[in-house]
């Protein structure tokens, strides 16, 4: 009978490692993601890959995205940040592997590797910030002035910085 109980709980323990999986134990498919953008104070659109709007807000603001965008296909997400409902910055971003999916070749086995895992989506990881940067023209970014002048009253550095035209 002691032997039976033996094989009983090495055969439990050999099943529950065999149709684990690493990733999907250690870490979630879905991940709190913070949305920034320079300057902060405008507001966003997130679309996903199929081009649906999963969120919107202002920024700073942290949301939940999932890194699952099909079996063995990462998440992708489009960041819009708009400014008087006019797209000024987007930033593409896309979930990227999961350095825990790997320990299913020493763990979680083929199993975890080829069905929890993908399925799941949690070998998939997507970064914890996303800042996205706005577009700015050169007049909004530094704003220019027109001096008109006699050659005669530049002095001989601005006039060895002419150049011919």
């Amino acid at each position: 009978m002691f032997h039976s109980a033996r094989i009983l709980v090495a055969s439990a323990a050999a099943c529950s490692v065999l149709l684990s999986s690493c990733a999907s134990i250690v870490s979630r498919a879905s991940r709190d993601v913070a949305i920034h953008s320079n300057p902060d104070g405008l507001a966003f659109a997130i679309v996903n890959g199929q081009g649906e709007t999963v969120h919107t807000g202002t920024t700073p603001q942290t949301v939940s995205l999932s890194a699952r965008g099909g079996y063995f296909k990462p998440a992708k997400y489009t960041v819009q940040v708009k400014r008087s409902g006019k797209v000024v910055g987007t930033h593409q971003v896309t979930a990227g592997i999961n350095g825990w999916y790997f320990g299913n070749i020493l763990i979680g086995g083929l199993v975890g590797m080829l069905i929890v895992d993908p399925l799941t989506g949690a070998m998939y990881r997507l970064p914890g910030t996303i800042t996205v940067e706005t577009h700015t023209t050169a007049a909004a970014a530094a704003p220019r002035s027109l001096t008109v002048a006699s050659i005669d009253t530049l002095s001989p550095a601005e006039r060895a910085s002419l150049v011919r035209l």
